[in-house]
């Protein structure tokens, strides 16, 4: 009898299981549902985007900036290392104006040489079987010029570049030079002018660019651009002998700074001639009565011609040479006695706003001096003024070999180096 009983009721157990007991608020909650609206299809991004990309969109988070981080701390590292290199390298010297002191260089029995006048120290900085001399330094001390003789050819050379330890050495001139009478470099050492034996102002490039001929008939003078930028060269004629000529960089727009037609006294150039180092003025000698040499300078425009100095006697002044800061002028000088002799006396210095002239150091030879001043202005170097004699196939002029002197402006005094030259020297000019 129960087992029949359950039978019956089973059925109805099971529909109570499956609903179970409905909550007392269902009537509400389906009240509330019917009076609000759905929510409208097109606010579900699944309606119009991918939901490919819906699904796989990441999540974002907050992450740390480790590579932006890392790229930024990357470039000041280099940046301070760029600094710290550019800080360790020396700054190269203006071309013109006071410098530090460096190396003197020189040549002798063939070879370039280069010594400290600081310490005394000598070394060979280009050597070989080959006959090199005058060697000069570029304006910012990098660069070593020189003339090399050329093999089986007396009085040919070529002209050759090297960097300021002798090394590199690359000839410039694809056709020797016939004895070149001066070598010029321009202030941003790009280039070199080099007067030839016929009078030909010639221009190498160190580019190695085809030479060009920037004039016929000219004397280079020693400093010969025109300070600051060497926009303008100065210049003598072999056809207008007692003149001096500026003209463009390039050869062109000559024009008469000084001659004898145009001088308000009587007297004509007698001597080289030299920028002062800021380009205001030129420095040059001039012969006012036929028998002296006297010192006078005139400005860049050719105007205000006047007497640097009027010492008492009869005096020849020549080879003037400028301090780096322009103030001073160091030259030659001889006096002539009563007897009609001409006696060398010491190198004397002016000021070129007016004073008297101060000798300083012993007496050069009877020739006078080759005068080069230290890039900082304050000491003179002395060599015997025979070793600009003309060039022969000797590696020396005559086979002059003479010991350097340096004067202390300041002082006077003389220091006598224990080097031999055997040709014009070249100081080299540092940065800071």
């Amino acid at each position: 009898m129960s087992t029949t009983r359950i039978d019956r009721e089973l059925p109805a157990i099971l529909d109570d299981l499956y609903l179970g007991p409905s909550p007392d608020y269902r009537d509400e909650v389906l009240a509330v549902a019917v009076r609000r609206r759905q929510r409208p299809s097109w606010t579900f991004p699944g309606r119009w985007l991918p939901m490919l990309d819906v699904a796989v969109r990441p999540v974002t988070t907050t992450r740390p900036l480790i590579r932006p981080l890392a790229v930024a701390l990357l470039i000041l590292v280099l940046l301070l290392a760029a600094l710290a290199f550019a800080g360790s390298r020396p700054r190269l010297p203006e071309p013109f104006g006071p410098a530090r002191n460096g190396l003197i260089t020189w040549a002798l029995d063939g070879d370039i040489y280069v010594g400290d006048p600081a310490t005394g120290s000598v070394r060979r900085a280009v050597a070989g079987d080959d006959i090199d001399r005058n060697p000069v330094f570029s304006r910012d001390g990098t660069h070593l010029a020189f003339l090399r003789q050329v093999p089986n050819q007396t009085g040919k050379f070529d002209l050759v570049v090297t960097d300021d330890a002798g090394a590199g050495a690359r000839s410039l001139t694809p056709v020797p030079v016939q004895l070149p009478e001066a070598v010029e470099w321009a202030p941003d050492g790009r280039s070199l002018l080099v007067n030839d034996q016929n009078a030909r102002l010639l221009r190498f490039s160190l580019d190695g660019s085809a030479p060009a001929v920037l004039l016929e008939n000219a004397h280079l003078q020693p400093d010969a651009f025109r300070p600051p930028h060497g926009d303008e060269i100065l210049y003598a004629r072999t056809d207008d002998l007692g003149a001096l000529y500026v003209m463009k960089a390039d050869g062109s727009e000559p024009r008469e700074l000084f001659g004898p037609r145009t001088a308000p006294c009587a007297c004509a150039l007698a001597g080289p001639a030299r920028w002062s180092p800021d380009g205001r003025t030129v420095a040059f000698s001039v012969n006012p009565d036929g028998l002296q040499q006297r010192l006078f300078v005139v400005g860049a425009d050719g105007e205000g011609l006047r007497q640097v100095a009027d010492a008492e006697g009869v005096w020849a002044e020549n080879d003037p040479a400028w301090s780096p800061d322009s103030e001073r002028l160091a030259f030659n000088r001889w006096e002539r006695s009563g007897a009609g002799d001409w006696a060398v006396r010491p190198i004397g210095i002016a000021n070129v706003r007016g004073g008297s002239i101060r000798p300083v150091g012993m007496s050069p030879a009877a020739e006078g001096a080759i005068i080069e001043w230290a890039p900082d202005g304050e000491s003179i170097l002395s060599l015997p003024g025979t070793l600009v004699e003309a060039f022969t196939w000797s590696p020396n002029a005559n086979g002059t070999v003479a010991r350097p002197v340096v004067i202390d402006v300041a002082t006077g005094g003389s220091r006598l180096l224990d080097w031999s030259v055997g040709s014009i020297a070249s100081w080299q000019r540092l940065g800071s």
